[in-house]
């Protein structure tokens, strides 16, 4: 089964990356604001710029600057855009970073090594300096995102959306989607069309929003659903889109700030393994060659973040002629298709590490859901058929790992069960991820690398 990987409406690619550089330089910013004065405070008062009180005063200000910063989301995008706001964290930040700084150096009894007229001086100059950096930097950065750092796509489906609507329209029509729960190359197209979509608005009949709702649930993206009747109900967790009411009905499990966790947390445990491993994996190469005719690679079609569809890659463990590429027949132990060197590359999850490409693409994380094919079977029934809370769980990016590996759910799905435990793992890992879990999952996943289901 093939599939056009050309999106159906446009991704919104430019303001996500003037969001990722408006970070980006608001950390730059902020650092110059804070050292600056610093450092022109020292050459005034000490005659030089750089020396171990400016140094030791440096060092003691700005982990905690910036540890307070992220704690009180001074660096998200709808914070920096809004000078009031933007000003004020930042301040409160860095007074907050001076305080704690001075009280450690205190209770150590290392305040010795700081000048007391660089301190009083430092952090006065700093505080003025930072709040002018980031009034002005707040205008620039409202101004480069149209006011709103948010990527907004309407689908009009049969219902049209208010008139002050300015976000990008998807008609259903002329994009040829539908809400189809059943046809995975529906949902990929769907996929596409909201692809790295901040918000989503589905404006569409009452008697479809159900089925919108369902198709949606696995974009990763805060989804709603124009309700103009629920301004008479005054309903609990709505929101409003240019004075109509809406009901939200998903919302992406990751923030910004922690998408980007995660992505950095990906390149460096993928750049690190790929380094690491080169040697055993040219040498597993070698021995698929060596062992059966055919590539040394098996890339196979797997859903995805947002329900779309990419390839995923493997070392092939199967003779060409019999592998499957629907996985409509799963393997079993003593299954002849598979080859010799397959046997043992399954077994001990080798024929895996070629997906570390699929995570430094940005197609896969380390951690996450594992990726299925769109023809699996649990029993008889495809996994979707099995639980209208499948699509679920492709809110997020498919992962090398995830939970339900390390619950020991992995193997063959022979029965609705085998599939629904998997699902609860992956679902529970969607309601609860921090980058430290991550890492422990990545930890617990070397105890179950050799698995009695792996075959």
């Amino acid at each position: 089964m093939s599939f056009d990987p050309v999106p159906l409406a446009p991704r919104g690619i430019s303001k996500q990356m003037i969001r990722g550089r408006l970070v980006l330089s608001v950390l730059a910013v902020d650092l110059v604001a804070i050292v600056a004065p610093i450092v022109l405070a020292a050459w005034v008062h000490l005659g030089y710029f750089f020396g171990v009180r400016v140094v030791s005063l440096l060092i003691l200000v700005l982990p905690l600057y910036y540890l307070i910063a992220l704690q009180i989301k001074a660096f998200s995008l709808r914070n920096i855009i809004k000078p009031p706001r933007s000003m004020r964290k930042a301040f409160s930040a860095l007074l907050g970073a001076y305080a704690i700084g001075l009280a450690i150096t205190f209770a150590t009894r290392s305040n010795e090594e700081l000048s007391r007229v660089l301190v009083a001086t430092g952090c006065l100059l700093s505080c003025f300096s930072l709040i002018l950096a980031r009034g002005i930097f707040a205008d620039l950065a409202a101004r480069a995102l149209g006011g709103t750092p948010a990527t907004e796509i309407v689908i009009v489906d049969g219902v049209e959306p208010p008139p002050q609507c300015t976000a990008t329209r998807v008609d259903v029509q002329g994009a040829g989607i539908i809400p189809n729960l059943s046809d995975p190359m529906m949902l990929h197209r769907i996929g596409e069309c909201v692809f790295q979509a901040d918000r989503v608005i589905i404006s569409c009949p009452p008697e479809r929003r159900g089925k919108w709702a369902l198709a949606l649930k696995g974009a990763g993206v805060q989804v709603e659903v124009l309700a103009p009747e629920l301004d008479a109900l005054g309903a609990i967790g709505t929101s409003q889109y240019h004075g109509f009411a809406t009901a939200v009905v998903a919302v992406g499990p990751l923030s910004g700030i922690d998408r980007v966790t995660k992505r950095i947390f990906d390149l460096v445990v993928a750049g690190g393994m790929l380094i690491g491993l080169l040697p055993l994996l040219l040498i597993v190469a070698i021995a698929i060659k060596c062992d059966s005719r055919g590539p040394v690679l098996f890339a196979q079609q797997r859903v995805g973040q947002g329900n779309r569809l990419f390839r995923m890659l493997k070392f092939r463990s199967m003779h060409v002629a019999q592998a499957d590429a629907s996985a409509s027949r799963l393997v079993t132990r003593g299954d002849p298709r598979v080859t010799r060197v397959g046997w043992f590359i399954r077994q001990t999850s080798i024929d895996e590490l070629p997906q570390l490409l699929n995570v430094l693409r940005g197609e896969m994380s380390i951690v996450g859901p594992r990726p299925h094919a769109t023809g699996a079977l649990a029993g008889r029934a495809l996994y979707w058929e099995v639980s209208a809370h499948y699509w679920n769980r492709h809110a997020v990016k498919p992962g090398l790992t995830g939970l339900a590996q390390v619950r020991g759910f992995r193997g063959n799905t022979e029965t609705g069960a085998d599939l629904l435990n998997r699902l609860q793992a992956d679902l529970a890992y969607l309601e609860s991820w921090t980058v430290w879990r991550d890492v422990i999952l990545v930890l617990q996943t070397f105890k179950v690398l050799m698995h009695r289901n792996a075959f």
